[in-house]
């Protein structure tokens, strides 16, 4: 039988985007002919993970390498490629989940959909006084890649004051001034270069064409424009308020996680290896340095050396808890769970912060609306509560899709559209405490959502800003009916007040759990080395002293650079 060539490039195409998992493209190679052997060649040829290894199948390797990354993230892989690329440091990279051959994770039209997959594993936090007593389910990547294999791709460095009030805090080095390089250090914008963009970097930054834009991002800008705010061409640029069309780590209509816009280049290098299924369990800490690390290699426990050091790139939920198993944290809460102290620092796990995500004003239309050819969240806003507040405090996007909490059903709607609302800079802060000392048992997570009244207040009035911008008359065409809140419902009611306290959601953008900073309750410091640890980092989204007023997928991609420049003493 003549091989089918036409079929076995498809199919590699495919499999090699990620479009196609191996047992399938094992399963369709050997339907043409091709022999197991030669299947399981092209497997490792073609495969968009040739040089990752997992734990389940790989031998146990080296027993030290110069530096130990945990957590393949969005920090973990920007540091691995930058480290990597520049030295000849041996590295290797510990995954706790697995490769990102999962074909909902490249699609950004699906992005929604890898949370029923394996890339995704769930946290959930304790009850919320102010959410109406509600449990909220946090996802959090689990593959290469990590959360920014899951989320809705929206790039956003933050408002320059973010960086300016780190700065101001004490964390030198950290102000908008210093970090700028860094962010256009590692970004390839559509754009083109210009004071506060750059091109040529790794990862590709994109905005939705015009021809492809959905028209309800259309009615949302004009419909803002209507009330007086005035459209922002590029929100990472010189102002960040003001109605957007968003920044996307998009390319060719495929998702540009960490994982494949940094780590995957980086594993062609024979300095980094990375190696997923591979959960660490603990640091170890001898004499007050960190030498290694435990991890479950094929779920058995294994210690792997660093002669350099360990970086946690864990994430704001999993480098904490790594801390508090390994004894390094609140030394009475160590003690109520049964483990040894080895290091009192006491700011482990404490001053988490989110955004605030309400699940928000919905409509009804007469007709079905367009699919959006993105993520479903094309357009953004960010504005101020009040003229006298420095940053943009709140946060409206449109979505061409019906979008509650499980306290808001919407059992029957047809052509469902929303506006969402955002808490931009929230003053409430929460905490996360292990459980027990078994490290499969999940933490205990409190973000303390909208427990200030600054908090409540400035998410009811984005709320208010949101269904404000709803009811222009941009959007007379596509609202045939209000289902959320309801016609009847107005701000200031009890009615009111118990929709914005069942519409209130996570954002995603869990922080700041091992502040940076040079207080008592600093974790780290400026040069993200832990306080009383030698050689030990930590570089992800929990290191942010204050959440930023965006997303926190770019600031953490600038804090993964950043950390290996550190490293280089270069920065």
């Amino acid at each position: 039988m003549a091989l089918d060539k036409k079929t076995l490039s498809s199919i590699i195409r495919d499999y090699s985007e990620g479009n196609l998992e191996r047992r399938e493209f094992l399963k369709k190679a050997g339907l043409l002919g091709i022999s197991a052997a030669m299947s399981s060649s092209l497997a490792v040829v073609y495969s968009s993970n040739a040089f990752a290894q997992s734990s389940r199948e790989a031998p146990q390797g080296r027993r030290s390498y110069d530096y130990i990354i945990v957590g393949s993230g969005s920090a973990g892989s920007a540091l691995a490629y930058r480290l990597a690329t520049t030295t000849d440091a041996s590295i290797l990279v510990l995954e706790a989940g697995g490769t990102d051959d999962v074909p909902e994770i490249h699609d950004p039209r699906r992005w929604a959909e890898t949370l029923g997959t394996r890339a995704t594993k769930w946290f959930m936090t304790t009850e919320q006084p102010h959410t109406a007593n509600r449990e909220h389910n946090w996802p959090r990547g689990n593959v290469i890649g990590g959360t920014s294999s899951l989320n809705a791709m929206i790039f956003a460095r933050g408002h320059q004051s973010d960086f300016d009030g780190w700065a101001a805090a004490g964390c030198e080095g950290w102000d908008y001034a210093s970090v700028l390089p860094y962010f256009k250090a590692f970004e390839n914008w559509e754009g083109g270069a210009n004071a506060y963009r750059a091109v040529g970097g790794p990862l590709s930054v994109t905005r939705p064409q015009e021809n492809l834009r959905h028209p309800g991002g259309e009615m949302f800008i004009e419909a803002s424009k209507a009330l007086g705010f005035t459209e922002t061409l590029d929100f990472n640029a010189e102002q960040m308020e003001g109605p957007a069309w968003v920044n996307f780590t998009i390319k060719d209509q495929r998702r540009q996680s960490t994982g494949v816009a940094f780590l995957k280049p980086a594993m062609a290098r024979p300095n980094l290896t990375v190696l997923t299924d591979s959960p660490v369990t603990k640091v170890i800490v001898e004499r007050g340095r960190c030498v290694g690390v435990e991890y479950l290699h094929n779920g058995q426990p294994t210690v792997v050396r660093c002669d350099q050091e360990v970086i946690l790139s864990a994430g704001s939920i999993d480098t904490p808890r790594i801390l508090l198993h390994s004894g390094i944290g609140p030394r009475a809460d160590l003690r109520q769970v049964g483990i040894a102290s080895v290091l009192d620092l006491p700011g482990v796990g404490q001053n988490l912060q989110d955004h605030v995500l309400g699940g928000g004003p919905n409509y009804e239309s007469p007709t079905a609306l367009p699919e959006s050819n993105y993520n479903a969240s094309e357009v953004y806003m960010w504005a101020k509560s009040d003229s006298s507040v420095v940053a943009p405090d709140m946060i409206t996007l449109y979505l061409n899709i019906p979008f509650s909490t499980p306290a808001l059903p919407m059992d029957g709607i047809k052509n469902g559209w929303s506006i969402l609302s955002g808490l931009a800079r929230p003053t409430s802060t929460g905490s996360l405490k292990l459980r027990s000392n078994r490290v499969t048992d999940a933490p205990i997570i409190d973000p303390n959502y909208l427990a200030t009244e600054h908090d409540r207040r400035v998410f009811s009035q984005a709320t208010e800003l949101a269904r404000e911008t709803a009811l222009q008359s941009q959007f007379a065409s596509v609202r045939a009916k209000e289902w959320l809140p309801g016609d009847n419902v107005r701000p200031g009611t009890p009615a009111w007040n118990d929709f914005i306290a069942k519409c209130a959601h996570t954002y995603f953008h869990p922080t700041s759990t091992c502040k940076m900073g040079v207080d008592d309750m600093a974790v780290v410091d400026p040069q993200l080395r832990v306080r009383g640890i030698s050689h030990l980092r930590v570089a992800d989204a929990s290191v942010m002293p204050k959440i930023t007023t965006s997303n926190t997928n770019a600031p953490s991609i600038m804090i993964g650079w950043k950390c290996a420049e550190m490293i280089r003493g270069v920065a």
